[in-house]
């Protein structure tokens, strides 16, 4: 009976963040529409910021406990799963990711070296609140530029209201995000509950659930969005998710160094992990500058940074555990 109840709510919890997810991508359909915004540039912000709120929960409540290092790995390794193994998933099942109307060459330059600011900071061993500070001003600085130069799409249809029905159907909008965001976290936390659960019933080492299971789990919201947006046809709104989650990280990062104070970490735990995160981002930088598009063989050229990091976390557990 007990297994039967996990499996329910298992089930439960997969329809809940399917069903929400579409619901999101349709609100941030609808609200660049209605100001003749990308889905990339709307999808950075808002969607960036609500897939990002389990690693800002894990970011205050390991300064709560004293272990600010626990947050700072996990912000990197989100990063790392995001851009290097999502990413490239959504190439290759959505036929590549097509940029052109999404992001300029510069924007996406900039944002990549944002995103791999905080493993390159952390690679010594210690991080300071000057380099929480950089990091502030960092995500400062491309959030600034994207909102400020961000042009608005061609051909754009937006929707016909008048000035009050604009700003009911814009609040009515921002609650079905709110709501439906609300609900992905939610229902995303019961699934990671249930894989923990289902992985202890079969023996599954505990090394591995934190790897495998717990880092994919936590980024579900991700992992349906990029399969909704996939069957609407809306792969800029998935790629602006990315970006935007993966940008805020640093934003947490630089919070966490600033309130924690300085702080350090164990060095060699993050050395490998760095140069694969910042290989695998110029390579991704080096794909889409060239025609602003993923294809479907550069998003397996891609997916190979993360399959070296899983099998280098496979061997580190069993050369720690000997």
């Amino acid at each position: 009976m007990d297994t039967l109840v996990h499996i329910i709510i298992l089930l439960l919890s997969v329809g809940i963040v399917w069903f929400f997810a579409d619901v999101l991508i349709d609100a941030v359909g609808r609200i660049s529409r209605r100001y003749c915004k990308s889905g990339f540039f709307t999808a950075f912000f808002i969607l960036g910021f609500l897939t990002s709120i389990g690693e800002i929960s894990v970011a205050i409540n390991s300064n709560l406990a004293g272990v600010p290092g626990v947050s700072a790995g996990n912000l990197i390794g989100a990063s790392f799963v995001v851009l290097l193994l999502i990413v490239p998933l959504l190439a290759l099942i959505g036929k590549g990711i097509r940029l052109n109307e999404a992001v300029s060459k510069t924007t996406l330059t900039v944002m990549l070296v944002v995103i791999a600011l905080p493993a390159l900071v952390i690679i010594d061993g210690d991080v300071t609140r000057t380099e929480g500070l950089l990091a502030l001003l960092a995500y400062g600085t491309v959030a600034y530029a994207l909102y400020r130069k961000h042009a608005p799409i061609s051909a754009c249809d937006p929707i016909e209201e008048d000035r009050g029905g604009r700003a009911r159907g814009m609040a009515s909008d921002l609650l079905r995000v709110l709501i439906s965001g609300v609900a992905v976290f939610a229902a995303a936390h019961f699934l990671v509950e249930q894989a923990v659960y289902f992985a202890g019933a079969l023996n599954v080492p505990g090394s591995l659930i934190g790897l495998l299971i717990l880092s994919l789990g936590t980024n579900i919201p991700e992992i349906v969005i990029a399969i909704r947006a996939i069957l609407r046809g809306r792969t800029d709104i998935a790629f602006g998710d990315y970006l935007g989650s993966a940008a805020m990280n640093t934003l947490v990062f630089g919070g966490l160094a600033i309130t924690a104070g300085s702080f350090a970490v164990e060095a060699s735990q993050f050395v490998m992990t760095t140069v694969l995160l910042v290989s695998g981002l110029v390579m991704l930088w080096i794909f889409a500058r060239s025609r602003l598009t993923i294809s479907r063989t550069e998003g397996a050229v891609l997916l190979l940074f993360y399959i070296v990091f899983f099998l280098l976390q496979i061997w580190n557990i069993f050369r720690l555990g000997a």
